[in-house]
């Protein structure tokens, strides 16, 4: 299917919206299921490491450095496959898209087979959450390739605050932001707050069943690419959006 440019510009900034959702999800479930940390927010952990050094009571050690710990193998593990065997394929978003989605689908149906919907114990969070964590050490490594302009996925911090000053009615000597760089912006602000809520929520199924959701959603967002004009190679540039349209 040929799809506009222009068209699938947009598209593909939706598709990295709702990546940035299922971020925002999968901390949502790990930082209120399975202990105060996070998956696929490095920044959170790092912060919550240096707490737990400087000897702030009730802060762990283990836990975040062992969540980096697999954060750092998610990125290799996804690095290699990219470079390895996907680099020259214009199938290699998706195919990493299905792979994070299965990823997430084989750690819930595990939670949910050995737990069901109960909150976890202590020995069963911490493989949990290291799944999880690897799952996001891929997602980012898959989306810092993708390299779509102002669309992080996991943090909002410098979208934030460009996005503000895009409000602003006076501007520096900078031109102003297109609209579809505006959108983007905002898409991840939004993006990772209503992953946080729908996360929050789908917490209260339990987390083998919240993980389960989430898996489904990616695996739709992965349809979803499917219909878009594909990335380039991987390594390559950057992404080659509006070429390769007709592809199947």
């Amino acid at each position: 299917m040929r799809v506009a440019p222009g068209r699938g510009q947009v598209l593909i900034a939706v598709v990295m919206f709702a990546l940035t959702m299922v971020a925002g999800s999968i901390d949502a479930i790990t930082f209120l299921g399975l202990g105060h940390v996070f998956a696929a927010l490095a920044t959170g952990n790092v912060l919550l490491l240096g707490f737990g050094v400087g000897g702030t009571a009730g802060t762990p050690i283990a836990r975040p450095a062992e969540a980096l710990g697999a954060f750092a193998a998610g990125v290799v593990l996804a690095h290699v496959l990219i470079v390895r065997r996907l680099g020259r394929s214009r199938r290699w978003f998706l195919a990493t898209l299905g792979g994070e989605a299965a990823l997430l689908a084989g750690t819930g149906a595990w939670v949910l087979a050995g737990n069901g919907t109960a909150r976890l114990p202590l020995h069963g969070a911490g493989p949990t959450v290291l799944l999880l964590a690897v799952t996001m050490g891929w997602h980012s490594r898959v989306v810092d390739e993708a390299r779509i302009p102002d669309m992080p996925t996991t943090v909002l911090q410098t979208s934030l605050v460009k996005a503000i000053t895009d409000l602003l009615p006076f501007r520096s000597a900078a031109e102003p932001a297109p609209r579809l760089t505006r959108m983007r912006r905002m898409a991840t602000v939004a993006g990772i707050f209503l992953g946080g809520v729908g996360g929050a929520l789908l917490h209260r199924l339990g987390v083998g069943p919240a993980l389960l959701g989430v898996a489904g959603f990616e695996a739709a967002v992965a349809v979803l690419y499917s219909r878009t004009p594909r990335l380039g190679p991987a390594g390559q540039g950057g992404p080659s959006v509006g070429q390769g349209a007709g592809e199947g």
